[in-house]
């Protein structure tokens, strides 16, 4: 009887050390989770900060926001190449305007003398809506250097965005210095922001 019951603790040993070992990591799971510490967050105009012990989270905001189906029209201006595109509807029109972008002139207000038209896919058209209907950027900079314009005092391109009354003016100034971005300034505002190139390159491609 003595040399059964001895086996038979032999035996529950393990499962005592499991069972020990198993409730130890419950409780320190249940202690992590009870008493991990809250993230910080912060918001800031057009940004909103999350952070925490070794490190945070900068989340940009979109500069602006439209529902894609009220965009009415895109038109775009490159001075250098004096081209303008617009994009209305399910049509494209490109053509050739002597212009600037430090305001909207009549780049954006009338069609070109001899202009190119054509019907675009209704796929195409509603990308160009969703692409158009929000900008959020990468960076934003609240202080340039003194002097530093980032290409905006004589813009690369401007964009016009029409929807169900109200106009976004952008202004592209130049390529960031690894050519994946873009400079903008949104509405002639104080902050200047840094976006992905395809909000440019996707219709200057289609000036030609």
């Amino acid at each position: 009887m003595v040399q059964e019951e001895a086996r038979m603790n032999e035996i529950s040993k393990p499962a005592r050390q499991s069972a020990a070992v198993a409730g130890v990591t419950a409780m320190l799971y249940l202690l992590v989770v009870l008493f991990k510490p809250e993230p910080h967050f912060h918001s800031d105009e057009g940004l909103d900060i999350l952070g925490h012990d070794d490190h945070i989270h900068v989340v940009y905001r979109a500069v602006y926001e439209l529902d894609p189906a009220d965009i009415e029209s895109v038109t775009a201006y490159f001075p250098d190449k004096q081209a303008v595109v617009r994009i209305e509807g399910g049509r494209a029109m490109t053509g050739r305007i002597n212009s600037g972008c430090g305001e909207v002139r009549e780049w954006a207000t009338r069609y070109p003398e001899t202009y190119r038209e054509w019907e675009l896919p209704e796929r195409d058209a509603r990308e160009l809506r969703n692409l158009y209907s929000k900008i959020t950027p990468d960076f934003r900079i609240t202080s340039p250097p003194e002097g530093e314009t980032y290409g905006l005092h004589s813009p690369d391109g401007c964009m016009l965005i029409e929807a169900s009354g109200e106009r976004i003016f952008l202004q592209f100034g130049r390529e960031s210095a690894q050519g994946y971005s873009r400079y903008l300034r949104v509405n002639g505002g104080e902050h200047l922001f840094i976006v992905s190139r395809y909000f440019y390159t996707t219709l200057e491609e289609m000036a030609g």
